[in-house]
């Protein structure tokens, strides 16, 4: 049997009204690490597609999904609703699209997300590039296995990549301290010019800049793995809620959601 798209889709997704805040939709693409929000009116009928690029290109401020904007330009932000910048009337795709169908439209419409609508032709859920990227990899996988009757390889989690990436930092700790080393030894031989000399000293200070990024990012990983250890990586500290893995990715060392800590720097 064909894949459809409900196997693959993100269920309940997040939504928005077109009347709302179009800051606040940013807060919530921020909080959960997503790029895209239906636009639903209040029988939960998809009017519209709100994407981090829509916001990117409505407001004069630069914007990141990787913390919310500074108080200062919010203000600015403030008047912006939804409804003026959003996609309207975009393309869907109903529960038993077949997969391969809704990777043709995002591919020919050069969109990034198709809603998609239940048999009354409300909001059910949302399929988006990042999906379709994992069905491909999980459907060639699965050939891959038919194939040769292999078994089934586990799934890479979260503390999977950040172990990867401790390991990878190790390594490249290493060469910096070698880099360094020769470096030193270079300046300690003598036989350099004041051009090559300055030129060696601003070498070496930007190496020792990259490993000092580098120990701080290991000193984040370890944190993180000392906190799944003890089972409690993805939660937060002051409201128990889950921190997205898109936040732990960019800041594994983070304990708290992205709304929590906003709180705590917000002045009292």
């Amino acid at each position: 049997m064909e894949p459809d798209v409900k196997t693959f889709m993100s269920g309940s997704p997040i939504s928005v009204d077109a009347t709302e805040s179009a800051l606040g939709a940013l807060d919530l693409m921020v909080d959960h690490g997503i790029r895209h929000l239906p636009v639903v009116d209040r029988s939960r009928r998809v009017v519209g597609v709100l994407t981090f690029d829509d916001l990117r290109a409505a407001f004069p401020q630069a914007i990141s999904l990787r913390e919310p904007p500074p108080a200062s330009d919010r203000f600015e932000m403030r008047d912006v609703s939804v409804g003026e910048v959003m996609t309207y009337a975009p393309v869907t795709a109903t529960v038993d699209t077949p997969l391969d169908q809704a990777a043709g439209l995002l591919a020919e419409r050069r969109i990034g997300c198709l809603p998609i609508l239940d048999e009354q032709g409300r909001l059910e859920g949302i399929i988006t590039e990042v999906d379709m990227l994992q069905a491909l990899a999980t459907l060639l996988w699965t050939q891959r296995k038919n194939d040769a009757s292999q078994e089934a390889r586990p799934a890479v989690t979260l503390i999977d990549t950040l172990r990867s990436e401790r390991d990878h930092i190790l390594v490249q700790l290493g060469k910096y301290e070698e880099h360094e080393q020769e470096i030193t030894e270079r300046r300690r031989g003598g036989g350099l010019d004041l051009v090559e000399q300055g030129a060696e000293v601003t070498e070496a200070e930007f190496t020792e800049e990259l490993a000092e990024l580098a120990a701080r990012r290991l000193q984040s990983l370890d944190h993180a793995i000392e906190r799944a250890e003890d089972g409690k990586l993805g939660h937060c500290e002051s409201c128990s809620g889950r921190i997205p893995a898109a936040r732990l990715r960019a800041l594994p060392g983070a304990t708290r959601c992205i709304r929590c800590a906003r709180r705590s720097e917000t002045p009292s």
